[in-house]
């Protein structure tokens, strides 16, 4: 019986945190044609990454290089005019422009929302920013990429097992992913690709790809 409730215990403090996960494979999102005309009717916004303590890195290390650079990317990435067309042009996979678990929000709204950069804690001392801290941790057994605990902290944890092998754009991805949560957006389950964290943090992938190759997104 006592082993009974520690089980559950775990369980239930597991599903209080938001996490990615590495088993799930990734899914390309679909977009319906920007010249429908969606994204013309939003004004492009403009949000400045502010990434806050690192812990858990060694002093000089590649991961935590890899992190750092990921910031500037992922500005360029969400101030440009493409990430705003394919946020709101997402097209889920019942051929509706619509994400899951989307707060009863429309794509228009939830780019809105997002570039407010209002996080649930202290976001609204902070709009027009993207805030958050980073912490290192290692566990080789675990397929979980990254957790948060929406509402409780800013931080992003961010597993070792990954980030040693994942490039810059990966990173950015995930941060986006994990920082999305923060914003209070979440997803049934890892192969929830139509939701927010995960579907805006494959666009933000595609985009730094983008980025990195050609050095400038549109």
């Amino acid at each position: 019986m006592k082993l009974l409730f520690i089980v559950t215990s775990i369980f239930i403090s597991f599903q209080a945190m938001s996490h990615s996960d590495g088993s799930a494979s990734k899914k390309k999102p679909n977009f319906f044609p920007a010249e429908l005309g969606f994204a013309d009717q939003v004004a492009t916004q403009f949000i400045k990454v502010v990434g806050g303590k690192m812990t858990g890195f060694s002093k000089g290390s590649k991961e935590k290089e890899k992190t750092l650079a990921s910031y500037s990317i992922i500005e360029a990435v969400m101030n440009s005019e493409t990430f705003k067309e394919r946020v709101i042009n997402f097209k889920n996979s019942q051929g509706q422009r619509s994400y899951t678990s989307n707060k009863g929000l429309t794509n228009e709204q939830i780019y809105e929302f997002l570039m407010t950069g209002k996080e649930l804690i202290r976001g609204e001392s902070t709009l027009g920013e993207m805030n958050f801290d980073v912490n290192r941790y290692n566990r080789w057994w675990s397929k979980v990429i990254g957790y948060t605990n929406p509402g409780k902290t800013n931080t992003i944890h961010v597993n070792g097992r990954f980030y040693s092998k994942y490039s810059v754009t990966q990173i950015a991805s995930n941060i986006t992913h994990e920082w999305i949560h923060l914003n209070g957006f979440y997803h049934d389950s890892a192969r929830d690709h139509d939701s927010v964290p995960y579907a805006v943090g494959y666009i933000m992938e595609s985009l730094a790809e983008q980025y990195v190759r050609d050095g400038y997104i549109d």
